[in-house]
């Protein structure tokens, strides 16, 4: 089982306008620096927290007529696990809509050693699997 959090609003905005929020300063943080690239960095800072990750992937608005826009970063305060976030910012029946998931995926697999076939020998590295 996947520890995650999902949360979904519609907001009386445009497309453009929500993922300006989203990626610009005061909505996950009060002050945010995204790299908007894939192995961009990310930065977010709120007051003395301080958290630290890297953009997966990022999907501005686009001008065609859907309008879809993503952005899936990893993000972690020093001393704690990393969760992956993932954003989707849609247009709505009234508005633009906004689903944000944020998961715990690496806390649940574990490296295991286990037989890899080697050069003419057997070797052990390591593999994952579901805790």
């Amino acid at each position: 089982m996947i520890e995650q959090v999902e949360r979904e609003l519609e907001l009386e905005a445009s497309v453009e306008e929500v993922w300006d929020a989203v990626t610009g300063d005061g909505w996950l943080a009060d002050e945010v620096a995204l790299e908007l690239l894939p192995g961009g960095d990310a930065s977010f800072r709120s007051g003395p927290t301080e958290k630290a990750g890297w953009v997966e992937e990022a999907s501005p608005p686009s001008a065609s007529e859907d309008r879809t826009a993503s952005l899936v970063f990893w993000w972690a305060a020093e001393g704690e696990s990393a969760t992956r976030v993932e954003v989707t910012i849609t247009p709505g029946e009234r508005g633009t809509r906004l689903r944000v998931i944020e998961s715990r995926p690496l806390e649940l697999l574990d490296l295991v050693g286990v037989p890899l076939p080697g050069a003419g020998q057997r070797s052990f590295g390591p593999a994952m699997v579901a805790a």
